[in-house]
């Protein structure tokens, strides 16, 4: 197998986006060049400029640079502290802290050897709650996807915290400068990639978490959402309450932020306000972020700039405002622990016996909803209580994983794919159960947010990895329904009309049929958890409503 690896070529690019004088692209969406990127010009020493807040770009025009693939890109600036993937769950993917950096915008390209012609293109967003993460993880290896399924496999940096999603609604600090970056990665992948084998026409985004709410972002954006073809979503989407934040939430975050590093900050004079914001060493401000934010919030991310996104995304699902097509997703059974454990440290340690008393499970409740009023409250407590043993520690435990899961993640992939079927897409539902025999986390952590992405990318088949022999079938099983999605559509149809075993069913408006991923178990259902996503997203919204006002931004 590891002889099949190697007939992959990974080639990786610099876009060059702007002109390289000090910050003058902080902020700002980057701008392509129509001549920039011909791969058959020779390489330049390239000069960079994702460096201020803007969206506008360079003035000098210059060709892509071609990099060693040995070369690690560099991180976009992030706090190390809050190094999402890389720092906390480094025992699960040996992340190696690579050099920050604010010239991050690289896209890498593997292609199978010999190269293809017209293969099915899939592109890889990284997730990180926009404030951390980098297409260069371990977990994320191209090449064992790319040399079992015979596709070509994109990936992409963007700019990530404030240097990618502060929002001020001026010129030169307009919000969403991380989507532009990841829709001129889009632009460019969609003129180029027929150079590659690849099929301008085939293209499929795929992403995790915050990567998948890009995906679905760019699904609802009338600027980039006719730059590729179909997408799939894991664990994440545009519904999320922390998905997007008001412009004048994430304009006062923007003036809070000032304040602590030292700048005016007085929305009456925004212009001070970003000449000061753009001296900044960047390290600086993504330092200085972090306020009093709850579980699953990030200090910035998408907002609705009335370019990029011109409708909330609740709203454009309703109005059918979105891209026709075929998507996949789905979520995994214990969603919520991974957020729960770094935000509830001293209650979820990270050992084997924890155990959640009654008064305990109260006080979480209202720590992990701080938006929603006592009614509304009392209403979850009532929803998640064990009615049979409310006093068992285990099912208080459990129950407030559920909570967090069900609210953040399961319950927002479940609407954003009830809203294309009833509008008549075809829609693949997951959910995924497998927990992975070596994982050295305490068994009740279960299933958590982000363990499929390793058998998504073929992990198991490294033979330097400790992964038994039904974990190689669950991650080729997986790895097949993927490939099979980008280059037909259909997770269990190939190209030449092989179907595989196990047949995933559509997920209907009315039928809500999704497939369990898990090892010796094809199981389809119906949901998943459909009472508890009719509470979050039925019930508690009119509760509210009727008791006090709703106070998620």
């Amino acid at each position: 197998m590891t002889g099949a690896w190697a007939t992959c070529l990974l080639v990786s690019f610099l876009i060059p986006s702007c002109i390289p004088t000090p910050h003058r692209g902080r902020h700002h969406p980057p701008e392509p060049h129509a001549e920039a990127y011909h791969i058959s010009r020779d390489p330049f020493d390239p000069h960079r400029d994702s460096e201020e807040f803007r969206r506008d770009a360079p003035d000098d025009k210059r060709d892509f640079t071609r990099r060693d693939s040995t070369d690690d890109d560099p991180l976009v600036v992030q706090t190390k502290k809050t190094l999402f993937l890389v720092i906390l769950r480094e025992p699960l993917c040996g992340i190696l802290i690579l050099p920050l950096n604010e010239d991050c915008l690289y896209i890498n390209v593997v292609v199978p050897k010999p190269r293809p012609t017209k293969a099915a293109v899939m592109v890889w967003i990284f997730g990180g709650g926009f404030y951390s993460g980098t297409n260069t993880l371990d977990v994320y290896d191209h090449n064992i996807l790319v040399s079992e399924e015979n596709i070509i496999l994109v990936s992409m940096q963007y700019r990530v915290a404030s240097l990618g999603f502060l929002y001020f609604g001026t010129p030169d600090v307009p919000g969403n400068a991380g989507m532009f970056d990841q829709m001129m990665a889009l632009q460019w992948i969609k003129d180029n990639i027929a150079a590659f084998g690849g099929n301008p026409n085939n293209i499929t985004l795929f992403g995790e978490s915050a990567g998948a709410v890009s995906v679905s972002l760019h699904l609802l954006s009338p600027l980039s959402r006719n730059l590729f073809s179909q997408a799939i979503m894991e664990s994440g989407s545009a519904t999320a309450p922390w998905a997007i934040i008001s412009r004048e939430e994430s304009l006062l975050r923007g003036l809070r932020l000032a304040e602590a590093v030292g700048c005016p900050h007085e929305r009456s004079d925004l212009n001070a306000v970003i000449d000061c914001l753009k001296k900044k060493d960047p390290v600086e401000l993504v330092n200085n972020e972090w306020g009093t934010l709850g579980i699953c919030e990030f200090p910035f991310v998408p907002v609705i700039d009335g370019a990029f996104l011109d409708e909330h995304p609740v709203r454009a699902l309703a109005n059918k405002n979105f891209k026709k097509t075929n998507i996949l997703m789905g979520s995994n059974t214990e969603e919520g622990y991974y957020f729960i454990i770094y935000y509830l440290t001293e209650l979820f340690r990270k050992e084997e016996n924890v155990y959640v008393n009654r008064q305990e499970f109260l006080r979480a409740v209202t720590e992990l909803n701080p938006y929603f009023n006592a009614v509304a409250r009392q209403a979850i407590v009532f929803e998640y209580t064990d009615w049979l043993n409310p006093d068992d520690p285990v099912s208080n435990r459990n129950a407030l994983d559920k909570m967090v899961g069900d609210y953040h993640f399961t319950c927002n992939v479940n609407e954003f794919a009830h809203r294309y079927a009833e509008t008549g897409n075809n829609v693949y539902m997951y959910y995924y159960k497998h927990r992975t025999v070596s994982n050295p986390w305490p068994s009740w952590t279960g299933v958590m947010h982000a363990d499929e992405i390793n058998y998504v990318f073929g992990e198991p088949l490294n033979p330097a990895k400790s992964y038994t022999a039904q974990e190689v079938d669950l991650s080729k099983r997986i790895m097949r329904y993927w490939a099979n999605f980008a280059k037909t559509g259909n997770p269990s149809l190939s190209p030449n009309g092989v179907w595989t075993p196990t047949f995933w069913p559509l997920h209907t408006a009315y039928g809500r049929e999704y497939l369990t991923l898990d090892v010796n178990s094809t199981a389809t259902g119906r949901g998943p958890r459909i009472k508890q996503c009719a509470f979050w997203k039925k019930y508690l919204p009119q509760l509210q409503q009727l008791t006090g006002t709703y106070m998620h931004y």
